[in-house]
């Protein structure tokens, strides 16, 4: 069954990562969005979706369609590499806010830039992903129009499930300028919806990313506060990440309660991250098609201590490059060293292997008659051509053990 005819032909393959643009397209009457068993942020068809709104869907989920940056976006001044893609620049950049840059995953370069943009009134509104105000395991996303709104949320890495685009038509609907800070997966739905719904190209002006090591599944973090003997009605904060670089995994309880874990024990390990199935195939993990992408800058993968906090900026267009130059002249973000793809190579090794191996695994899929992923302009078949067969080998028979967890 390589065809997807419904969307439970989504979600039963894996191929669903919880974006929620789905259920914003269709309205709440028609899908929920809601945790599963396996701790994952999954749609559920309330009732049946008419043939021509589930088009629509297919059209435009990450889950089904993965594209490259769009042609009209690509500079003539780009560079561009086998594994990476386009880009303008690339280079160490910061927060100048020494709180932001402290508080946030990395650098807070993303916190950096979505505040040039609300102070300058570049945009009137940011989109973006924040710390349940109840529940703080859990994430959900936010409309924020000024500083206290978009800093005051833990706004920051949510490893766990989060449903970025399940506000999107609402924002759309506003009629006003904004930014979307999000997952690469996400900025694909976006890009692809763009194609059909001219608001978004007259709206959303800024399109901003991490390269994403996977969403971890919900029961990652259950593990968590299970191993403390915490259950998650007794928490007031639930951290991934920073108050410094990387900070560590760090949790209190309302009784003032407080235990936390090292980066590295809890994240160091990639075999027991507990990523989603879709994120073990997904093509394009580097935000290809954002206007910037902001990423962690530790030789070798990863961290060897805590630091000030430095992200890399790839820039992949002229808008993030203007953007860029903006908000550093505004004095909001500074640059440091530029950077050769050789050390995004060196920090990013993991998201070096996957965008090789990512074809045999879709191939690996075809074979047991299981659909995947359909791309364009991500040259993943350039690289699996240049793999040895016995790399390509070992990535298509691996997929077969993952299916099973499906």
């Amino acid at each position: 069954m390589t065809k997807i005819n419904n969307l439970n032909d989504i979600v039963n393959n894996g191929l669903c990562i919880g974006c929620g643009l789905c259920q914003s397209i269709t309205g709440k009457d028609l899908i929920e969005i809601s945790m599963s068993s396996k701790g994952r942020l999954e749609p559920h068809e309330l009732k049946k979706i008419p043939s021509e709104t589930f088009n629509k869907i297919l059209n435009v989920c990450p889950g089904v369609i993965v594209e490259g940056l769009p042609k009209e976006q690509v500079d003539t001044k780009a560079k561009h590499d086998l594994v990476w893609g386009h880009y303008l620049s690339l280079f160490y950049a910061w927060s100048t806010d020494k709180k932001i840059r402290f508080e946030s995953s990395t650098g807070g370069l993303l916190n950096g830039l979505s505040l040039y943009l609300l102070e300058s009134k570049k945009v009137k509104f940011i989109l973006h992903t924040v710390t349940h105000p109840e529940k703080p395991m859990r994430s959900v996303s936010k409309l924020s129009y000024k500083k206290e709104e978009l800093l005051n949320s833990n706004s920051c890495s949510r490893y766990g499930p989060a449903s970025p685009l399940d506000k999107f038509y609402e924002a759309l609907n506003l009629n006003e300028s904004f930014a979307f800070v999000g997952k690469p997966c996400d900025i694909s739905a976006i890009r692809q919806l763009s194609k059909t719904d001219e608001r978004v190209n007259n709206l959303c002006k800024y399109l901003l990313t991490l390269v994403c090591g996977g969403s971890t599944e919900f029961t990652k973090s259950q593990d968590f506060i299970e191993s403390f003997k915490v259950k998650e009605e007794e928490l007031s904060i639930f951290r991934y990440r920073g108050f410094g670089n990387p900070g560590k995994m760090y949790i209190k309880t309302k009784d003032g309660r407080e235990y936390d874990r090292e980066y590295n024990s809890f994240w160091g390990e990639e075999s027991t991250w507990r990523v989603h199935f879709r994120c073990k195939i997904c093509p394009d993990a580097i935000g290809e098609s954002s206007d910037i992408a902001a990423l962690d800058t530790w030789r070798g993968g990863s961290p060897k201590g805590e630091d000030e906090g430095f992200n890399a900026a790839i820039v992949r267009t002229k808008k993030g490059l203007d953007l860029l130059n903006d908000a550093m002249k505004a004095g909001y973000i500074k640059k440091g060293e530029e950077l050769k793809i050789e050390d995004i190579n060196d920090f990013q090794p993991h998201q070096v292997n996957k965008k090789k191996a990512v074809y045999a695994r879709h191939k690996g899929m075809r074979q047991k008659n299981i659909p995947t992923i359909n791309t364009n302009g991500l040259r993943i078949k350039e690289l699996y051509d240049l793999n040895s067969k016995e790399f390509n080998l070992k990535e298509e028979e691996g997929i077969s053990s993952r299916l099973k967890k499906i």
